[in-house]
């Protein structure tokens, strides 16, 4: 189809050009402070520590390609920062006790020994819940979202999100709403809680499909994560040890927390702990490189089934975008408006899944167990931090007939008269992939404009990818019911919110 020179004149008036846009939201709206041992610690703690941009590691702008607009986008994301679930604050509660019932003397970064305890001021209120910098990272995204894409949203429409029925998981979503529209959240906004569990018809249909899956297991990265803490942990704990005079002996899961503690203590409490003075750069990404190795092996491309999970959700996902459907259908029969901008609200797991499901790391050799890659693409923090992101946006380009994206714009934005061979332009429909919202290409597809790929191919490519993967309520060992799919359905949640495990919920 041929462009007119008049939807030229309209799509240049609509910042279609390259314009760098200056936005009020910061980039980057959590700080991240130096510590007395490392340049920046809460970078290197995996998936522990706060959300923060991730590195242009492409060099690939995410500003909106030339000539192209973003005309829908699905967001899924991991719940804002938290407390810790009961069995991480009974560890801490266990160090606690332990470096009170033993006498000794802490110099150095570990003076502070003796005097630390568990930061949690009402576990029982506490404990699994999102934390204040969760809720301003969550009310942060909303108002970053509601300027990044103006157009995906009209004032006084209603919205909605979708949420993995998990408390947490429900806040960061409701905050979420929050920040993008504001006052008007509780007449306009509301969070659709997705029930993952105990409903056959639902089987691989929720945003946590492994729950109803029973052959899944998380090996939490197995021997070789176990290989490489075995390599890392003790010159580190020899070191520390060094620093203790008396009968107190750190132990390797001593060490193992340190990193731990660093990212949640300080998103806990909005300030830099002094776990975060113990290590150093190199011992910080020595971590990393373990917590790397437990989504690698745990849930990611170094797994068999682990890594099918997200799969369906997926390939529902980009048909989703690839065919435009406007509206769903609600409990009552009437219809809905499903919102251009998609959020989609989950666990680590799930994120970590889906992400490898993208194929954005389809490149990535496996990782070593015996020594660290420090050139590797896989890099948790940079996508399942708290908060982790991974965005599909369908661009809108206008583009020659090769292909290529049509440049034909003067220096101050108007039109310029295009050459006669310039004149044969179409419009065609792209998808790129942000991780924290740093641009990731799929390697096998990144010809299009801002290295995006064309949405009917990356279409074609989950497919494929969908179909190679084989049945999935075989491959789980799902017992089949009366109610039980022949085929899960991924994410029939997003047109259908009649079934019973939805539940829309105010915010």
């Amino acid at each position: 189809m041929y462009i007119s020179q008049a939807l030229v004149i309209y799509l240049a008036s609509k910042g279609v050009h390259a314009t760098v846009q200056q936005y009020l939201a910061p980039t980057q709206d959590i700080n991240f402070p130096s510590s007395e041992t490392a340049t920046n610690p809460l970078q290197w703690v995996g998936a522990n520590g706060p959300w923060y941009a991730g590195p242009n590691v492409f060099g690939i702008s995410s500003e909106v390609p030339e000539n192209c607009q973003v005309d829908r986008a699905a967001y899924v994301l991991r719940h804002g920062s938290r407390y810790p679930d009961q069995g991480a604050y009974d560890g801490w509660v266990s160090m606690h006790q332990r470096f009170q019932n033993h006498s000794y003397t802490a110099r150095g970064s570990l003076s502070f020994l003796s005097d630390w305890q568990p930061v949690l001021t009402n576990p029982t209120a506490q404990i699994a819940m999102e934390n204040p910098t969760g809720a301003k990272e969550s009310y942060d995204l909303g108002y970053t979202l509601r300027t990044r894409y103006p157009d995906l949203y009209r004032e006084g429409d209603q919205f909605m999100v979708w949420a993995n029925n998990y408390t947490r998981v429900l806040q960061t979503a409701t905050m979420f709403v929050r920040g993008f529209l504001g006052f008007t959240a509780s007449q306009a906004g509301s969070v659709i809680s997705v029930t993952s569990k105990g409903f056959p018809a639902n089987v691989g249909d929720s945003l946590a499909p492994s729950d109803m899956c029973p052959n899944f297991a998380d090996s939490q990265g197995g021997a070789n994560k176990t290989t490489w803490d075995n390599i890392w942990i003790p010159p580190v704990q020899k070191r520390l040890q060094a620093l203790i005079r008396g009968n107190l002996t750190l132990t390797a899961d001593d060490v193992s927390q340190i990193p731990y503690l660093c990212g949640f203590e300080s998103h806990i409490t909005g300030r830099l702990s002094p776990w975060c003075d113990v290590f150093t750069d190199e011992e910080f990404r020595q971590y990393e490189y373990s917590n790397d190795l437990r989504y690698f092996y745990g849930v990611g491309p170094g797994t068999d089934l682990p890594k099918k999970m997200m799969t369906p959700f997926l390939n529902s996902l980009v048909g989703l975008l690839q065919n435009g459907t406007t509206h769903g259908t609600k409990v009552d029969g009437s219809t809905f408006q499903i919102p251009k901008l998609l959020m989609s609200f989950l666990n680590d797991g799930q994120l970590t899944e889906l992400v490898t499901a993208s194929g954005v790391f389809d490149a990535q050799a496996p990782l070593s167990a015996t020594k660290k890659d420090d050139r590797r693409l896989w890099v948790g923090s940079r996508y399942v931090s708290m908060r982790g992101t991974v965005a599909f946006e369908r661009l809108n380009c206008v583009v020659k007939n090769d292909g290529k994206s049509e440049t034909s714009y003067s220096i101050l934005g108007h039109p310029s008269t295009p050459s006669a061979s310039s004149q044969a332009t179409t419009n065609a429909t792209y998808v790129r992939i942000r991780l924290n919202d740093a641009v990731y290409p799929i390697p096998s597809c990144k010809n299009g404009p801002g290295s995006s790929c064309k949405l009917s191919d990356y279409a074609n490519y989950v497919s494929k990818k969908y179909a190679a993967e084989g049945n999935w309520i075989t491959n789980c060992n799902v017992t089949v019911t009366e109610d039980t799919p022949t085929t899960v359905k991924g994410a029939s949640f997003f047109t259908d919110l009649s079934k019973p495990w939805l539940q829309q919920l105010p915010v």
